[in-house]
């Protein structure tokens, strides 16, 4: 899945994405052209955190 599909599913922003992702929670694997490809886990942790956000918590 990629990141604009990723950013439709949950609503974060491509800077909040990678956020994550350079945190470690998130692992996207990298195709030959350099894209990301989420994972339905990838997506089923981005959307708990967009409703944590959206709830107030950090």
């Amino acid at each position: 899945m990629l990141r604009s599909e990723i950013q439709k599913e949950t609503g974060l922003t491509r800077k909040a994405i990678e956020y994550y992702e350079d945190k470690g929670l998130i692992s996207p694997q990298k195709s030959e052209n350099g894209y990301r490809d989420y994972s339905i886990k990838d997506l089923e942790i981005l959307k708990k955190v967009s409703i944590f956000r959206k709830l107030g918590m950090s």
